[in-house]
């Protein structure tokens, strides 16, 4: 028996729309997570920097498509924000899949949606509205204040977290886990 470290991630991307085969990945955000509290610098992988294939190989080196990775993603929305990952990945040639890889990988990657613990509306990332909010701001080249957006919402988001993983106990767990 081997006992490993897991260690929870802030995770959210921003997207210019809703379907990963015809719209382009705009950010990747991620912090480290320490009891519920953010750890270092809080990440913001930009498309107009980068490219998104970097952006998108970068986000996959630190182990976030590995199924039992001490990489655990915490934020809302994420099944579809991985799967979006997942698909650009493989476009990308960053990392392939096969059917039994993926059905694995949703099996056993511990991830923690916030969507699933927000009884009370707090987190919408996920709106159109809000999508419409990020595009524009893309398109018109403000991309500090799409990094001011992106870094509201994850402040935002730290209270629902704290509450989430720790103080109801919902969805937390040791800070072990053993690997098989």
């Amino acid at each position: 028996m081997v006992l490993s470290s897991l260690t929870e991630w802030y995770l959210d991307i921003e997207t210019d729309g809703p379907d990963p085969r015809t719209n382009r990945i705009l950010t990747i955000q991620y912090q480290r997570l320490v009891r519920g509290e953010p750890e270092g610098v809080f990440q913001v992988l930009a498309e107009w920097e980068w490219g998104e294939k970097q952006i998108v190989r970068t986000i996959v080196e630190r182990r976030l498509l590995e199924p039992t990775s001490e990489f655990v993603p915490v934020g809302t929305g994420l099944k579809d924000h991985i799967a979006f990952i997942i698909e650009k990945a493989e476009r990308y040639g960053v990392k392939e899949f096969s059917i039994e890889e993926l059905q694995r990988y949703w099996v056993q990657k511990p991830i923690i949606d916030l969507a699933l613990a927000d009884s009370g509306g707090g987190v919408s990332s996920g709106s159109a509205a809000r999508r419409e909010q990020v595009v524009k701001l893309y398109r018109e080249g403000r991309y500090d204040d799409l990094i001011d957006l992106v870094t509201r919402e994850k402040e935002e988001a730290l209270p629902l977290i704290r509450e989430t993983t720790h103080s109801r106990g919902v969805l937390s767990r040791p800070d072990w886990t053993v690997a098989p």
